[in-house]
């Protein structure tokens, strides 16, 4: 008697399904049943079900101490122990005593 499962992998039962359901589609094609945008449809379909895409990234540079929550979840408290630089931008420079900043342009 015969061993009700044929295969000895996994992976050789993925293939042959994989094979026969080609097979299938392409029978279903040749006969007219199926039109080729329907055949890349449901060929499309089955490849993003069989491989599903990663879901992305949080967006956007993160200030430091920030901390990424999923959506439905409750915000968490900023951690306020880690120090922020904050760049000094002023025209006038540290003193003040600079030249402010000049744009030197001509419009003719």
């Amino acid at each position: 008697m015969s061993d009700a499962n044929p295969f000895k992998t996994p992976e050789q039962e993925a293939e042959f399904t994989r094979k026969l359901v080609l097979g299938l589609l392409s029978t279903l094609e040749t006969k007219g049943l199926l039109s080729s945008p329907e055949l890349d449809s449901i060929l499309r379909a089955a490849r993003l079900a069989a491989y599903p895409v990663a879901p992305a990234r949080n967006a956007g540079p993160a200030g430091p101490g920030t901390h990424w929550v999923k959506p439905g979840q409750p915000p968490k408290e900023m951690d306020r122990t880690t120090p922020i630089g904050i760049p000094d931008v002023r025209a006038g420079g540290k003193d003040g005593k600079e030249n402010p900043l000049m744009i030197d342009m001509e419009l003719d």
